[in-house]
Formats: C-alpha cells, structure tokens, sequence
C-alpha cells in the first residue's frame, strides 16, 4: 500500500500562500472537493476541523497530517500543501507548518487508513525529505520526491 495509490498530482497545491490553520484546512478541503468528486468543500472542512478540535495534527519539524474520517467519502484521499514560507497551525513546537498532507477516508477503512497514516508519518521523518519538499519548484517535482522516496521504502531502483 502505497501513498500514491491516494495522491495525485492534480490533489497537490503548490506554492500554498496562507497565513492562517483555518485558511489552509478551507484550502486543503477545496483542493479535496475538486480532484475527488465524491467530496464537498463545506464537509471535508467541517471532519478535518472537528478532528483538528481533539488535538493539532501539526507534530512539529514543519509538519502538519490532518486526517479525518467521513461518510460519503468512498476512498482514502491524500491532499498535500508545501508553503515555502510556513503557516501558523498550533505546532506542538510553535513553529510554523511547510509540508502538509492531508488524509481522508470512509467510516469503515479504519485498516487501511491507519497504514496510511503510518506511511505518510514515516516518509516525514525524514528531515531531508521536508527540506528537499520546501525546496521544490513545482508540482511535478513534489510529486517526484515522493515517489522517489516511496521507491526507496519500497527497494524500487530509482
């Protein structure tokens, strides 16, 4: 399983300009809205800010995995963001946030959404990683990093 089995390049928004948490979750849902047509704008920002409620999805290092799940959502889901500049989102570092990803799945997909979930975690651990995604230039080049560092979790040669 595979996080670009969810993502595609199309559900990428670069440059991200936000200066605020609740601008960038009304951002990240209308990307959702719009590159996966099962989903509304006004439904995915009402369960990704409902679960932002519980705790910040913002675990620091630049990084912010909002994830929630929803009815009427008929598969995982990954939007991401990469803001050059950072946004405040309630880090638990109170730093701002650069890399995004955004997680959403159906009701009933708690499995294969927690392996996901895992996945997207792990891929952020690595700090050259987040720096290599502040860096891009472009959306083609975000979606490669990723792909080239899910080929190397995967021993795929790159």
């Amino acid at each position: 399983m595979r996080i670009l089995n969810y993502l595609q390049e199309e559900c990428i928004i670069f440059p991200l300009e936000s200066s605020s948490k609740k601008d960038v979750i009304r951002r990240l849902a209308a990307k959702a809205a719009s590159c996966a047509g099962d989903l509304s704008e006004d439904d995915v920002y009402r369960v990704v800010t409902d679960r932002e409620e519980l705790g910040t999805t913002a675990i620091g290092g630049g990084i912010a995995i909002p994830h929630a799940k929803a009815e009427g959502i008929e598969s995982l889901k990954v939007v991401v963001a990469v803001s050059k500049k950072g946004v405040p989102f309630d880090a638990v570092d109170g730093e701002p946030v650069h890399v995004i990803f955004m997680l959403l799945a159906p009701e009933e997909y708690t499995t294969n959404y927690l392996r996901v979930l895992a996945k997207i975690s792990r891929l952020l651990k690595d700090r050259e990683m987040i720096d290599q995604l502040v860096r891009a230039e472009s959306i083609k080049q975000i979606f490669s990093l990723i792909e080239k560092a899910e080929n190397r979790f995967y021993g795929v040669l790159v």
